[in-house]
């Protein structure tokens, strides 16, 4: 009965995450259309952001598949996990190169910054993929306990998937700081609506991201492994 209630609220919340991003999608849809699609320029700010914005269509599909779908052995669960971790790994850089090119904008495209980025983007890259090799051949796969159980049923996986979170939120530390120590020291009399929006939207992005990074860390290591990717989606 612990296995079926755990599993069941994994699900919820997967579900729930598939609404919410339903919802979200159809909310900011006309504001899409007006400052993306009805311009027919097509710059690095466009190229960035179709990508982020739809990963996400092949990504909760394939998250309720692994969820929901009966009769998946170990290899086609394992095929699913790798699919889904590149996936999210790919959607998150690019957010995270998005916001750091604001900074970088903000600080009118000063060098030293560029090579902040540089070093970050460098020791990110490395990370991910050293973290990555070490956790998917962790992650393995058993039979449920009860048979009405439908999805892949995780038997084990390694913690070492907290370092990528973690590496996140280093990121988003320096791409807060740069943002923030920009806006105050050379914003702050001036009443600029666009440099206003750019701190507001960054900070928030990053400071959102960096609390979702601290929840995932807890996750790891204070729930059980059927949990563990409850929220990384």
């Amino acid at each position: 009965m612990d296995s079926l209630q755990v599993l069941f609220t994994v699900k919820c919340f997967k579900v729930s995450i598939a609404v919410l991003f339903g919802f979200d999608y159809f909310y900011q849809l006309e504001d899409e259309v007006t400052f993306i699609w009805s311009r027919r320029d097509c710059g690095v700010g466009k190229a960035l952001f179709v990508p982020t914005r739809y990963i996400p269509f092949i990504i909760i599909p394939l998250t309720i598949m692994n969820t929901f779908a009966a009769n998946l052995d170990s290899d086609m669960c394992e095929a699913l996990l790798y699919i889904l971790v590149v996936l999210e790994a790919v959607a998150i850089t690019l957010s995270e190169v998005s916001f750091g090119l604001r900074a970088y904008a903000m600080w009118n495209r000063n060098k030293v910054v560029l090579i902040i980025y540089y070093c970050v983007g460098t020791a990110y890259t490395a990370a991910l993929v050293f973290i990555l090799q070490s956790f998917l051949p962790s992650v393995t796969y058993g039979e449920s306990p009860l048979p009405i159980i439908s999805g892949c049923y995780k038997t084990g996986a390694s913690p070492i998937v907290f370092a990528l979170f973690v590496v996140i939120m280093v990121t988003e530390a320096v791409t807060t700081t740069l943002t923030l120590y920009r806006a105050f020291r050379h914003f702050r009399h001036t009443p600029n609506a666009l440099v206003q929006n750019m701190t507001r939207d960054g900070v928030f992005y990053c400071v959102t991201m960096f609390c979702m990074s601290v929840a995932n860390v807890l996750v790891i290591f204070l729930v059980p492994v059927q949990y563990t990717d409850m929220i990384a989606v």
